[in-house]
């Protein structure tokens, strides 16, 4: 017997195809890639032409792009309902319009959603299964589902509001167990958004788990990991890839497996036309807005760099240019697709910082802010992948850092300078940043502007017309 799963995940929102960022000699470049119209083609094909097929989600289905956060998620639900998915994980960025507005979007989701780890509080009626088995020409398959451990440290309180979230071994081992020796599971496969590095280290934990389709850490693995037996795939983000799995089996045993990550090019992989169609009616609504145009831009604009990157440098940029600040900050985002040289409109402003939160000033001594430095640094390599809680670094104009990230914690950084002169841990700077997730042990005296992160970008754009982002490092990492 053959098993085929498919997996997306962080789609984020991207509805179209979009330019997707490859590496190259000498330089990185661009082809455009993915829209759910393509998945949808190839898994429906797949489908028709394979009689076992599993094709799961890994998160992060409701938040991301323009059409998506002006509806709180609703504009996607006319595809998921057409897509044939068989079961979903939800991802951080799924919490992001408060619990009854992910209920009712659960809800509307013909396929279950997956979440041993996360829990409403006592009391309320649990939206997510802890697990599900399909059961396939005699052969039983058990799926779990661990979303992201950390939506209470690391998201804005109203993400968590009404839930617990945890990082178990033990009680991820127990619902492993159940699959197996009560549930009689031929195959487990966990649907993750915990990101690779946690992914792994639960593998390593735990026994039993046949596969692991990770997702949060928009990691493409082209080659899987193995982990205590375990297989372990994630397949980039933005709809651009899709993760296969080929399984064989005999008299219940798996025989073997072949993984494939498949790029879907715009000019290799047909778009489904009604698809499409639905795809253009879900957007119309919002063509006037997103459309209206804000400026030029000279460079391409991306997220794949950890330390720094010009799409992130252009917020902090226009941030620095609003308001008199010493340091600017932005959160060390993962998500938000290329977008190329050419005319900016307010689409893609939703694609460079999608919650458009609003600006604040801050002061602080400058012991606090190296403290603030190396707290995030620590959250992004701890050596405890457990202890992982961040993105990337944190984005910054007005600072020049050097840091070596093998080093322990809160001992990393080895230069810190603003405005190009040594920090002094005594002086006060002026910190401008936006969003509840910057600096939040602050939140008492953080002084709000009543200006939103669209609006200084837009600024920005207006004041220089066409802005070129230069690629002269600020952070170092040595």
């Amino acid at each position: 017997m053959e098993l085929v799963l498919i997996q997306q995940n962080d789609t984020h929102g991207c509805l179209d195809a979009h330019p997707e960022f490859f590496w190259g000699d000498p330089r990185p470049f661009y082809i455009h890639c993915g829209g759910f119209s393509r998945i949808f083609r190839y898994v429906t094909c797949l489908k028709q032409q394979h009689p076992h097929v599993l094709f799961v989600d890994g998160g992060d289905l409701f938040h991301g792009t323009g059409p998506l956060v002006l509806s709180k998620g609703e504009a996607v639900l006319p595809l998921l309902r057409q897509m044939p998915l068989d079961a979903w994980v939800p991802g951080n960025w799924d919490f992001a319009y408060g619990p009854q507005q992910l209920f009712s979007l659960i809800s509307q989701v013909p396929a279950p959603a997956l979440a041993m780890n996360a829990k409403p509080i006592s009391g309320k009626v649990n939206p997510f299964h802890s697990h599900m088995i399909r059961e396939i020409e005699g052969i039983r398959v058990g799926l779990t589902g661990w979303t992201y451990p950390f939506v209470d440290q690391t998201m804005p309180p109203s993400f968590s509001e009404g839930f617990t979230f945890s990082l178990n071994i033990d009680d991820m081992r127990k619902v492993v167990h159940q699959l197996r020796e009560k549930e009689r599971a031929d195959l487990i496969v966990v649907i993750s958004h915990m990101g690779l590095p946690l992914d792994i280290k639960a593998a390593s934990c735990i026994e039993g788990i046949d596969i692991i389709l990770s997702g949060h850490s928009h990691d493409r693995i082209d080659k899987p990991i193995r982990q205590n037996n375990t297989w372990i795939v994630q397949s980039g983000a933005s709809t651009s890839f899709l993760g296969r799995i080929d399984i064989s089996f005999e008299n219940g045993k798996i025989t073997h497996i072949r993984h494939q990550l498949i790029p879907l090019y715009a000019d290799e992989y047909e778009e489904d036309p009604e698809f499409s169609r639905l795809i253009r009616e879900i957007k119309q609504p919002y063509e006037t807005l997103l459309r209206e145009e804000i400026g030029k831009l000279k460079t391409p604009l991306h997220r794949m760099f950890l330390n720094e990157t010009p799409m992130d440098r252009l917020i902090t940029d226009a941030y620095l240019y609003a308001i008199d600040a010493d340091i600017a900050l932005s959160h060390g985002w993962r998500y938000g697709a290329p977008i190329l040289p050419g005319v900016i409109t307010v689409e893609d402003l939703y694609q460079i910082i999608p919650t458009n939160p609003e600006l604040f000033t801050l002061e602080l001594e400058g012991r606090f802010i190296l403290e603030a430095f190396e707290t995030n640094l620590e959250q992004v390599f701890s050596p405890d992948p457990f202890q992982q809680k961040g993105g990337y670094v944190l984005r910054t104009s007005g600072v020049i850092m050097a840091y070596k990230p093998y080093n322990p914690k809160g001992r990393r950084i080895e230069h810190f300078l603003v405005q190009n002169k040594p920090l002094k841990q005594d002086a006060i700077y002026r910190i401008v940043s936006a969003g509840e997730q910057i600096l939040g042990q602050y939140q008492s005296v953080k002084k709000h502007l009543g200006i939103h992160a669209h609006d200084a970008i837009r600024h920005f754009f207006q004041a220089h017309q066409t802005i070129e982002i230069h690629d002269t490092p600020r952070i170092f990492s040595i």
